[in-house]
């Protein structure tokens, strides 16, 4: 692998009270248990009265991506708070006794546990975790005929985001909205006829720690050389096979480390036999791991170019390290990074050469670390979602 490597800057931890988004103080506090047990203590015993109630659709944790980190996240730092949290249990919980639910995710299921919050008088907030990019339904469809499909149906979708649909429904029973960027926000509206007023953005957030990240243990593993990194489920949404493409024409080496989303192993073989030549395969690591966190401070640049992101958990976590970025421009990742990171359309297997090297010759954008770790903590983010309780909770 390559040598003569820029070491990236390291970053103190934050100090217990510093500015966060807009101004305003984001207190960091330590939350009360660590997210790998989260859920499983948090779903124990009967539902305190005044909880707030989590829920994600029923197959989410299955094959836990960004949603579920974000949820799991959410609700440690507002416990944090104070606020109690509970993931829903639907045997045992009864929504009455709750302060208001909380959806994460947009799913039919989610709908009918709305309506019956509605129906009891208890508030409901979503957080959509939605992006419609119709180049991608199109590009990711598996025939001609279903990419003509796609492309009719989100147009029309387009000129009348008022037709009735179970999306459009569910945004009419929340009481508040919570895209992830302002971006998401716009879309809603466009998309399903979303309330403007109803609509308060609340960005995906990243741990403190992965500022502290060290390469050593990546190193002691792996080896001492530097890296392109994708960390992620391996899927066509993700783009893999394309990143693999771009990477092998830049001439970078290159370490994936995840699984085939359940029905996409034919594809993940299709990625491996690309990359055989350059790319180490390893398998999903626990975000909790501290192996993760290294392999960010190891990686000289982590790529990210999908078909869209809202902005990519990884993305945040990696440029928190100190690593240089290189992201999808469809989604919400401007919003979130500006001119720090570079971009890389993911049709694109040139971009994405060009877009790896030039990150790998210059290291991360000027600020990208420190603009991460004063927007984006989840300790801002579980202060801008209690906010928006306090504004429709009983």
């Amino acid at each position: 692998m390559a040598t003569g490597v820029v070491m990236a800057k390291r970053h103190a931890p934050p100090a217990p009270d510093r500015l966060g988004a807009r101004g305003g103080v984001a207190r960091t506090v330590a939350p009360p248990i660590a997210a790998r047990h989260w859920l499983a203590e948090r779903s124990r015993g009967e539902m305190a009265a005044g909880s707030v109630v989590f829920h994600a659709p029923s197959t989410a944790f299955q094959s836990p991506g960004g949603g579920e980190n974000q949820l799991v996240q959410t609700g440690r730092y507002l416990e944090a708070r104070g606020q109690a949290v509970r993931p829903f249990i639907p045997w045992t919980d009864r929504l009455d006794r709750a302060r208001l639910l909380h959806l994460f995710g947009m799913s039919r299921e989610g709908l009918q546990l709305a309506k019956l919050a509605r129906a009891r008088g208890i508030p409901v907030v979503v957080s959509p975790i939605c992006w419609i990019e119709p180049r991608a339904m199109a590009a990711l469809a598996v025939d001609p005929l279903g990419r003509l499909a796609n492309r009719a149906k989100w147009r029309l979708k387009a000129l009348a985001p008022r037709w009735p649909s179970w999306r459009r429904d569910l945004l009419r029973c929340a009481d508040a909205i919570l895209p992830n960027s302002e971006a998401e926000g716009r879309q809603l509206v466009r998309w399903f006829g979303a309330d403007p007023a109803k609509i308060r953005p609340v960005p995906n957030g990243v741990e403190e720690r992965f500022a502290q990240a060290d390469p050593s243990a990546f190193h002691a593993a792996h080896g001492p050389d530097r890296f392109v990194l994708y960390v992620g489920r391996i899927e066509p949404r993700k783009n893999v096979l394309g990143l693999v493409e771009g990477v092998r024409a830049a001439g970078l080496p290159l370490v994936v480390i995840g699984d085939a989303l359940p029905g996409y192993e034919r594809y993940a073989a299709d990625c491996k036999r690309a990359g055989a030549a350059f790319a180490r395969w390893l398998p999903r690591v626990d975000h909790d791991d501290p192996m993760l966190q290294s392999a960010y401070a190891a990686a000289r640049v982590l790529a990210l170019p999908s078909w869209f992101e809202t902005p990519g958990l990884v993305a945040l976590e990696a440029a928190l390290a100190g690593t240089a970025v290189v992201v999808t421009p469809h989604g919400c990742t401007r919003e979130y990074f500006g001119d720090r990171v570079n971009y890389a359309r993911p049709d694109r297997p040139d971009e994405i050469a060009r877009a790896v090297s030039e990150a790998w010759r210059d290291g991360p954008g000027p600020g990208l670390a420190d603009h991460v770790a004063a927007h984006y903590p989840w300790s801002e983010v579980a202060r801008r979602t209690a906010e928006a309780y306090d504004q429709v909770a009983r």
